[in-house]
């Protein structure tokens, strides 16, 4: 498949307006060293970032990486939400949560985590939900078994590498994206046309660690050059304002470098269940 610009993008489930934890970087075929997209007028609102994306998405043929979990675990129980009313693919979630925070600005998905019977499988700060349990993904458990790094359960919604809120805001911009650009593919639900744009999960740490065993965050340009030049990238030489932007760099670069891999496009885990339902992580072979 053909892609004419690769962007990661590290991204935030922080509630507010400009979230300066969403970092973007995008290169384009070749071995330039990728740059930092910045917003107009100071740090990335979410649906500023929709609006980008979705013009990308409609001009070219992007493949995008965003580092948060695009549905929650279903194999290991059979269900989402084992005991509720849970749905049966990755479709029905994105839509149940999308619904249940209607009106919440900002895709921000608190509301998903307040409502019932949803809270009480998430640990929270200062809640224990009833029914929680640190579950986690098929391909999640395939990255540990790699050494590709750790991912955390999408239910734990405390500490400082949570990525449940980042996962339900990001969701809801998946689904707005869907709506706003309908050739838009989200790999591997989707079926990926010849040519045209392809979102995929993706999760730093393991390209990090494929391109030079690094499990510690990337804070200046030394540890990020040793990545680059193992993804046959040119130096990144400007400014590096957080491990965010280092995160999102090295997506970039990595997308750009792997893309042509054929076995992390298909890997042989990678059921048909956990297809339709758990989506894999681009990345982990």
């Amino acid at each position: 498949m053909s892609f004419d610009r690769f962007i990661g993008i590290d991204w935030s489930g922080a509630r507010g307006p400009r979230l300066r934890g969403i970092q973007v970087a995008l290169c384009e075929p070749g071995r330039a060293a990728p740059r930092l997209v910045t917003n107009w007028g100071g740090p990335w609102r979410r649906s500023d970032l929709a609006d980008w994306l979705a013009r990308e998405c409609e001009s070219g043929a992007p493949l995008i990486g965003f580092d948060f979990s695009f549905t929650f675990p279903y194999c290991d129980r059979g269900a989402y939400f084992p005991e509720a009313e849970s749905p049966p693919d990755a479709a029905g979630l994105w839509a149940l949560i999308d619904e249940a925070c209607r009106g919440e600005p900002e895709y921000y998905g608190g509301p998903f985590r307040e409502a019932a019977p949803w809270r009480d499988y998430f640990l929270s700060s200062g809640r224990r939900g009833a029914r929680y349990q640190t579950r986690h993904k098929q391909t999640e458990l395939a990255c540990l078994a790699q050494g590709l790094g750790r991912p955390e359960s999408v239910f734990k919604l405390i500490g400082p590498s949570q990525v449940g809120m980042g996962s339900l805001a990001g969701i809801r911009l998946l689904a707005a994206l869907k709506r706003a650009v309908p050739r838009v593919s989200i790999w591997p639900f989707d079926k990926r046309e010849a040519s045209g744009p392809v979102i995929a999960e993706t999760f730093p740490r393991a390209f990090l660690a494929h391109a030079v065993q690094e499990r510690r965050k990337v804070r200046d340009h030394a540890p990020l050059a040793a990545a680059l030049k193992v993804f046959g990238c040119a130096p990144y030489r400007g400014d590096l304002p957080s491990d965010d932007a280092a995160d999102a760099i090295v997506l970039s670069a990595g997308l750009r470098a792997r893309h042509g891999e054929k076995n992390l496009w298909k890997p042989k885990a990678m059921t048909e269940e956990i297809r339709r339902t758990e989506g894999w992580i681009f990345g982990v072979a």
